[in-house]
């Protein structure tokens, strides 16, 4: 019986796609996928991915550590900087700060589509209180069409350098990136041969820069680990395909990938996606995110309460890799466990084993093990595919700001940029 919170312990390192920090992940885990005798095999992808670098600021004679946007390049960059407590400004006084070095406190990925148009020379976004700086990243379309050079630096750091606005500073940023070759992790248990109902368990293994993601995500992976192992010795009726994607830190690359590779299986086969995404936390709340219907949302909330746990269940969309399947109108339930030491510092070094236990684990094991043992075993598959129509907008204006470009749909769409 493999130990689940040993391999989270085995996989607290940093985890680029690309990087040898994912090789590495791939031999962790594949090492637990030979012991279960499972039959699995890699996917590469073409992505654009970085080495973690380094960056500085220089104001008034202090130097202030900075950590530079993922998939940036080497910069230096001189001029005066504004802050701006919230950067929406930027958008309502257009061209006001034209050739200026922005600080601000409300950093987002809307807000950013519009630097170049503003003309900033730089961005300086300020990370949360009792946190270290975040590790946040360029989208895909953004690094090939151009970016506004970007870093995060710690609430502490932004405080001061708030105080400074209007100095002229010096911003330094190191770092390598540029195409690499990401890889997802395919799994197969097959059927005993009830229907051809395609079924996934899925979940990311890849991290943030700085970040050994014990929480986001591998407590995921170590979650569809034990599910592999219970499923190797209780063969299913149904087929069951768990897949570890790379690539969700750098907006959904690998499941993207993985959804226009097997197109033609996902639109004739699949019938639900399990997404398992930040589980392990000590102390933490449980939550179900059902991407579907109120008929799907009641369906997992019940057979969730067979395990003795409690999760909160809510129809909405999750921000994870359950989208790429959305605009085929496959359904996800998204297991997740929030509120805990190691969630709440998601996205910087804090996110370490270290914040987490085998007891924060069984929850989302338990969940994920018995509402894929209800779905693959039922007489009847249980599960319309079908995602409710007051979901769609959402999708779409996620998928818009995640791709920056319009998606493909298999509804006529509902939502104008």
């Amino acid at each position: 019986m493999i130990n689940a919170h040993q391999i989270l312990k085995e996989l607290n390192f940093e985890r680029l796609t690309g990087s040898a920090g994912e090789k590495k992940a791939i031999t962790v885990i594949t090492k637990y996928l030979k012991q279960l005798k499972v039959k699995h095999h890699l996917e590469p992808f073409a992505v654009n991915s970085f080495e973690t670098g380094t960056a500085f600021i220089k104001a008034k004679n202090q130097t202030f550590k900075a950590h530079p946007f993922g998939l940036s390049h080497d910069h230096k960059i001189s001029g005066e900087m504004v802050f701006l407590e919230d950067a929406d400004i930027l958008m309502r006084n257009k061209g006001a700060y034209k050739g200026k070095i922005l600080l601000t406190y409300t950093f987002s990925r809307k807000i950013a589509e519009h630097f170049k148009i503003a003309g900033i020379k730089a961005c300086i976004a300020i990370g949360s209180p009792l946190r270290q700086a975040p590790s946040w990243s360029y989208r895909q379309k953004m690094y090939a069409q151009g970016y506004v050079p970007s870093v995060t630096v710690s609430y502490e750091d932004g405080l001061k350098l708030s105080a400074l606005s209007g100095s002229r500073i010096d911003l330094v940023i190191k770092q390598s990136s540029g195409k690499r070759t990401g890889h997802n992790i395919v799994i197969d248990i097959k059927g005993r041969g009830y229907d051809d109902n395609l079924t996934l368990a899925v979940g990311h293994y890849d991290s943030v820069a700085r970040s050994p993601g014990s929480t986001d995500n591998a407590g995921g992976i170590v979650t569809l680990l034990k599910a592999a192992e219970h499923f190797a010795k209780n063969r299913p009726q149904r087929d069951l395909r768990i897949v570890m994607f790379s690539g969700e830190e750098l907006g959904l690359r690998g499941s993207f990938s993985y959804a226009e590779k097997h197109q033609k299986e996902v639109k004739e086969r699949l019938g639900l996606v399990v997404n398992v995404d930040v589980a392990g936390d000590e102390l933490g709340k449980n939550e179900l995110i059902v991407l579907g219907t109120p008929q799907l949302q009641g369906y997992a909330d019940g057979v969730t309460k067979e395990t003795g746990h409690y999760f909160r269940a809510e129809l909405d969309i999750y921000s994870s890799d359950c989208m790429p399947f959305a605009v085929h109108e496959v359904p996800a339930v998204n297991i997740c466990r929030f509120g805990g030491q190691a969630s709440d510092m998601i996205h910087t070094p804090g996110d370490d084993v270290k914040h987490t236990s085998p007891r924060g684990l069984e929850p989302t094991i338990a969940a994920a093990v018995n509402l894929l043992d209800r779905v693959l075993n039922a007489k009847i598959y249980p599960v319309n595919r079908e995602i409710d129509k007051t979901l769609k907008d959402k999708i779409e204006k996620y998928l818009w700001g995640s791709l920056m470009e319009p998606p493909k749909l298999e509804w006529k769409p509902e939502y104008k940029k």
